[in-house]
């Protein structure tokens, strides 16, 4: 084709038609243009489709992600359950005539913590590379991001929860025997030490604090976990 307009734009020229010419000139220029916007048309179209194969990518690996993450903040949940349960079983060791044994082991057992776990790959690699800016739902693009922004928070809340409230003070009072454990001669805990009523009044006080410091995780985990559900709903309905 380029060819065969050469030879009509020379013949023009030798047969010295420059209105023909002019007229043929503008109408070369307009091809030439209607062309470049055609292939611009078509590799846009390209572009948008690749770039909606990379968006079901990168949803399909987010909601994978959160599949993990439900399991995780169960297993966070299950953790603070069974420090409660412990915690209720502990106030009944605090009386006069439980085994101090058992007692003992009860708080070292409460002194263990679970430190929270986000799983938060996909979403960094979407930060990181702008992939993010792929998801042309704007809705879901913002819950995505309020939803990572509040696992962070429950990350930092559970963590100073475990340095502060369960290491710093439950810790450590358990380590320092703040039970007032006494030992015969082999170094073994008596099984009848009697507490005083402060005894009683502080290591209540001490349980409390511990359970206090486990519901707060739990309920804030329980709240994640219903987003978490409902943002896997949302890339879900998107998706189809």
């Amino acid at each position: 084709m380029v060819s065969a307009l050469r030879k009509i734009r020379k013949k023009l020229l030798e047969e010295k038609r420059a209105q023909r010419y002019f007229f043929y000139a503008i109408g070369e220029i307009v091809l030439v243009v209607i062309g470049i916007l055609i292939a611009l048309q078509i590799n846009t179209w390209n572009k948008e489709k690749q770039n909606r194969v990379l968006e079901t990518t990168i949803l399909e690996n987010l909601k994978e992600d959160l599949e993990i993450q439900k399991e995780l903040i169960q297993e966070q949940i299950d953790f603070e359950t069974s420090i409660l349960i412990q915690v209720d079983s502990a106030k009944t060791f605090v009386s006069d005539t439980a085994d101090k044994t058992v007692l003992e082991r009860l708080f070292r057992d409460l002194g263990a913590r679970r430190t929270f776990k986000a799983n938060r790959a996909t979403f960094s690699n979407m930060i990181s590379s702008g992939s993010i800016n792929l998801i042309a739902n704007a809705d879901l693009q913002n819950k995505i991001v309020r939803y990572f922004q509040r696992l962070d928070y429950t990350e930092s809340v559970v963590n100073n929860n475990n340095l502060y409230m369960v290491d710093s003070n439950f810790g450590a009072f358990v380590a320092n025997n703040g039970l007032g454990l006494e030992v015969d001669e082999n170094n073994n805990i008596v099984a009848t030490t009697k507490f005083t009523n402060k005894d009683k009044a502080t290591i209540l006080s001490q349980l409390t604090y511990r359970s206090a410091g486990s519901d707060s995780v739990k309920n804030l985990s329980e709240t994640l976990l219903q987003v978490t559900n409902d943002l896997i709903r949302e890339i879900e309905h998107y998706l189809q």
